[in-house]
């Protein structure tokens, strides 16, 4: 069994678990076991896993475990609504689609909230006490039972925590205190009546790697963990007590500086993994010959301290390599899309100059722009202040985009760095030319210019300007663009990059 060790996997997904999304169905369709690990507590987990395409056992959740509900299925039919809280008769409730408020005469006691996506299902119920202050959080599960309850002071600070299994007992103890500083810090972490017995843990890491262990312990010696999110993943496999080849996964570029990636400083999410105690890993795993490299050299030549492997973090799927060309005719004329978390770092402002520039002589030309992050409102203001409110569109998460691509023109990546750009090689897998910065890694081993699209020098506005114009308005160029563009793909089929696998399999 091989465990995609992550923290968390959520409705609004990023890079990371994209990638532990393709590489879970790949493993899948090869034949090979392998599951997502998480540790965070979400009670949406089963609908996620649902949304994403994936199947109950494909992803297990660290809560989910210890609640003793992983192959627990929702019943049709049962899910919990605001009656099931039992409310007293002389109770106001105040309907809505997303909360309704219950009142004591004209005192507030409840706001109860419903889950995302359903009608009336319960997802978490606020308690407030007389003077209006929250008391009491609890939280319902997806699959339809009371998963927990959290605690609050008179000061609002979360105190306890306590989740429970669907017969209503305890199984996991979060106190919390304030210290000197009056910062809040996780007192008291218990594992309640796990195989008759009560553990005690210092923080959430280690009982994440108690986790592992207990997983490994089931796997017997046909387990191998691979640490894809620096931070609590990282550190809870390097932390595992029992033996197994153990991975970190660099999902970013390795140094804090994206044009240097040889001699600059390593970056400090990396520092404990890669230096400190690099010696309890079986091996690293990048993206990209390209950065293989570069790490090598940054280690000091062309040995490091344990294995480095390149393997890719795209996979286009053998439906999409079978599938029958769009052509020009069935798609969005003169569509341009983006697609990428919405941060400084992808720069997707100066895509909008760009377009802006070419829209008065493609006056039918469209910027989709799919994705979420916290240059959101930036973005929206700098689309007003250009008045193309009406031809550039921030489109929001969508976890399924193979339409999009399908349907688009163009695809733009102005990013300044990345370890290798999953949406570009989606674009191109699905015929659409590309034009791209040139930046570690990625965009150079994707695009051939002027075979399936463009390379364009970082921050150069001007020439992608100038770029996007020449794919637009010559047809011909774009069916050779978009032609190269499926057959550019062929090296990231699942034969190929499951090829790359093999080293672990030995």
């Amino acid at each position: 069994m091989f465990y995609f060790v992550n923290d968390y996997f959520v409705a609004l997904n990023s890079g990371i678990e994209h990638a532990e999304i393709k590489r879970a169905q790949l493993f899948k369709h090869q034949g090979v076991p392998a599951k997502i690990v998480t540790q965070s507590y979400n009670s949406m987990q089963y609908a996620n896993k649902m949304r994403f395409g994936l199947s109950q056992d494909q992803v297990i959740n660290m809560y989910d475990y210890f609640q003793g509900i992983v192959d627990l299925i929702p019943k049709a039919n049962n899910q919990p609504t605001i009656a099931t809280l039992n409310l007293a008769a002389d109770y106001n409730v105040l309907p809505g689609h997303n909360v309704s408020h219950v009142y004591d005469g004209d005192r507030l006691v409840m706001d109860v909230h419903f889950m995302d996506g359903t009608v009336g299902q319960l997802g978490c119920v606020d308690h407030f006490d007389q003077f209006g202050k929250k008391v009491l959080r609890t939280l319902w599960d997806y699959r339809g039972f009371k998963s927990r309850e959290e605690f609050y002071s008179d000061n609002g600070d979360l105190v306890g925590r306590i989740t429970y299994n669907p017969a209503g007992k305890r199984v996991v103890e979060e106190y919390f205190a304030l210290n000197k500083d009056d910062q809040l810090y996780l007192s008291s972490l218990q594992l309640v009546n796990y195989r008759q017995q009560t553990l005690y843990f210092t923080n959430h890491t280690s009982l994440f790697s108690f986790f592992l262990d207990e997983l490994n312990r089931l796997g017997g010696d046909q387990a191998a963990f691979i640490a894809d999110r620096p931070g609590i993943a990282y550190d809870a496999v390097l932390a595992m007590q029992t033996k197994a080849p153990k991975y970190v996964s660099i999902p970013t570029t390795h140094t804090v500086n994206p044009k240097d990636q040889v001699s600059a400083d390593l970056a400090g999410i990396y520092a404990n993994a890669l230096v400190k105690q690099v010696n309890q890993l079986t091996g690293i795993i990048v993206a990209t010959e390209d950065q293989k490299q570069d790490l090598l050299s940054w280690f000091g030549g062309t040995h490091s301290p344990v294995p480095v492997f390149a393997i890719s973090q795209i996979v286009v799927p053998d439906q999409i390599v079978q599938a029958a060309p769009v052509p020009l005719a069935k798609r969005h004329y003169h569509e341009i899309i983006v697609v990428g978390h919405l941060t400084k770092e992808r720069q997707t402002d100066q895509v909008i100059v760009a377009f802006q520039q070419i829209y008065e002589l493609v006056p039918d030309a469209r910027l989709l722009i799919y994705g979420y992050g916290d240059q959101q409102n930036a973005l929206t203001e700098q689309i007003k202040q250009a008045g193309l409110e009406d031809v550039v569109f921030l489109k929001g998460y969508q976890p399924d985009l193979r339409r999009v691509y399908d349907q688009a023109w163009l695809y733009i990546n102005t990013s300044s760095g990345d370890s290798q750009p999953l949406a570009l090689g989606e674009a191109l897998s699905h015929g659409v030319p590309a034009i791209a910065y040139r930046f570690n890694y990625g965009p150079a081993a994707l695009i051939q210019n002027n075979v399936n699209g463009y390379l364009i020098e970082n921050d150069d506005i001007s020439s992608l300007a100038q770029q996007m114009l020449r794919v637009l308005t010559d047809d011909l160029q774009w069916q050779t663009l978009s032609h190269n563009a499926y057959t550019s793909m062929a090296d990231y089929s699942e034969t190929n990059v499951m090829a790359k696998w093999q080293f672990i399999f030995k």
